[in-house]
């Protein structure tokens, strides 16, 4: 009977992990290895694609389902999952497959902590319901219809464009705002941005912040 539950979604992923050559799996675990913590899932799949010519998503969604595992042995969890996956899949592999599978798993669970750390860090940033992914200002400016006297008179207006994430991958949102919402919007950016700045050199040598 299966130990581990492997969901039918990275059934994928496995089939790669089982594919990969001896040169790819080094490459693949060096990448994790030195793994920027808090890099964005797209760019880590994209960077996975280019690196090693596979499906870097479908791997990529596979890697991150190991995250919630808790092993003392990395040994016995890579035994289990390939086992697991064997099992749902019912993939027909061998067991010199299976062999290989494991082994593969085990040298890319050996070498998981910033893997884990990237995905504490994903999971820290979307606790919120909305997050900020984009914005921007765009300006323009309205002439106004002819008055009965000799002034021209025009109408500068700002739109303000946010592209945010919730439960739903991607939302946009735009907003009229005045000259006076500029600025107190840029005064409360300038607040934040000074209290990361003293956060950061409060905590300058005893922690790194992302």
């Amino acid at each position: 009977m299966a130990r581990i539950m492997v969901p039918e979604q990275v059934f994928p992923g496995f089939k790669i992990i089982n594919e990969l050559t001896d040169s790819q799996l080094n490459q693949l675990v060096d990448y994790i290895k030195n793994l920027e913590i808090g890099k964005l899932y797209g760019d880590i799949a994209l960077d996975l694609t280019e690196l090693l010519k596979v499906d870097g998503d479908e791997l990529w969604r596979t890697l991150i389902s190991y995250t919630g595992l808790s092993y003392a042995d990395v040994s016995v969890l890579s035994k289990n999952l390939a086992e697991s996956y064997k099992e749902l899949s019912r993939v027909g592999i061998n067991s010199k497959e299976t062999n290989k599978l494991k082994a593969n798993l085990l040298q890319i669970l050996s070498n998981f902590e910033r893997v884990q750390l990237t995905d504490k860090v994903r999971e820290y940033k979307v606790e919120n319901s909305n997050n900020l992914r984009e914005f921007k200002f765009l300006t323009d400016i309205r002439f106004m219809p002819g008055s009965s006297d000799d002034d021209k008179y025009g109408l500068i207006l700002h739109k303000f464009y946010i592209e945010y994430q919730n439960s739903i991958p991607r939302n946009e949102l735009h907003l009229h705002v005045a000259i006076q919402d500029l600025v107190e919007l840029k005064i409360e950016i300038e607040k934040a941005i000074e209290r990361d700045k003293m956060l950061r050199e409060s905590y300058s040598g005893d922690i790194k912040l992302i």
